[in-house]
């Protein structure tokens, strides 16, 4: 689970995840939070890495040297990291999956988002329970947006909610591995495998939005910037790879 400033919502996705019925372990990646996002999840029951952050240009810190990444259990104890949490950036969902994969030693992983609003541990079984049947090789859930559902369960999906194999992850080249684009490369690995997916409407789960968490102003300028960042992977993926997903796509009830 990927985490920034999540401090309003991250204690009750750790709760859904430890009530789902295929859980073992919830690592909460928090990735240069200001706020207590780090103790909310670790007070919930989560495993929580906090990401290395760089010291800014002119502090007494050497040059290029950022700070030791730790790992807290889920007792409080404090220590060094399962594995190395890479140093290129903080601020990048992609490397806190990173890290938060490199920490796990399971075969398949369940991605979450850390600013999920009326998730349970129901809707998480949903979404895994295609996945651990063999029907699926990457399971996803998708927010509830009404009479909008039929059209998005149908768009490229870019959700953060879903479950695949590890190997999917690693699969992906690191220079790939940018921001929260990584959803769209994970979708190349699977559709280019030709490999079946399942994906469902998360029935009342929302999230906050950017314009929640920075204000309208911000929160546009930053919703805008992601609609871009999008579309300009239009001319880099695959086109075929759109279609892969469609065929091999069954919409669960």
């Amino acid at each position: 689970m990927p985490a920034r400033d999540e401090a309003a919502t991250v204690a009750g996705v750790v709760a859904a995840c430890r009530s789902c019925a295929y859980v073992r372990e919830v690592i909460v990646v928090d990735d240069g939070s200001t706020d207590d996002t780090a103790e909310r999840a670790l007070a919930a029951g989560a495993k929580v890495l906090r990401l290395p952050v760089r010291a800014p240009a002119g502090s007494a810190a050497s040059p290029g040297s950022p700070a030791t990444a730790t790992s807290v259990g889920p007792r409080g104890s404090v220590g060094p990291p399962g594995s190395a949490a890479s140093p290129r950036s903080v601020g990048s969902k992609a490397l806190a999956m990173e890290a938060g994969v490199e920490l796990s030693d399971a075969d398949a992983i369940l991605f979450v988002d850390a600013d999920l609003r009326g998730i349970t541990g129901a809707h998480l079984d949903d979404i895994c329970r295609p996945y651990l049947e063999g029907r699926a090789a990457m399971s996803l859930g998708v927010f509830d947006y009404g009479i909008w559902n039929p059209l998005v369960l149908r768009f490229p999906p870019t959700s953060g909610e879903r479950i695949l194999p590890r190997w999917v992850f690693e699969a992906v080249p690191p220079a790939k591995r940018d921001g929260y684009l990584i959803e769209i490369m994970l979708n190349e690995v699977v559709t280019e495998a030709r490999m079946p997916c399942t994906a469902r409407v998360m029935r009342g789960v929302t999230h906050r939005t950017k314009r929640e968490k920075f204000g309208w102003r911000e929160g546009y300028r930053r919703t805008w910037a992601m609609f871009r960042s999008l579309w300009a992977l239009w001319g880099v993926c695959r086109k075929r790879t759109y279609w892969f997903y469609l065929k091999d796509l069954t919409i669960e009830r």
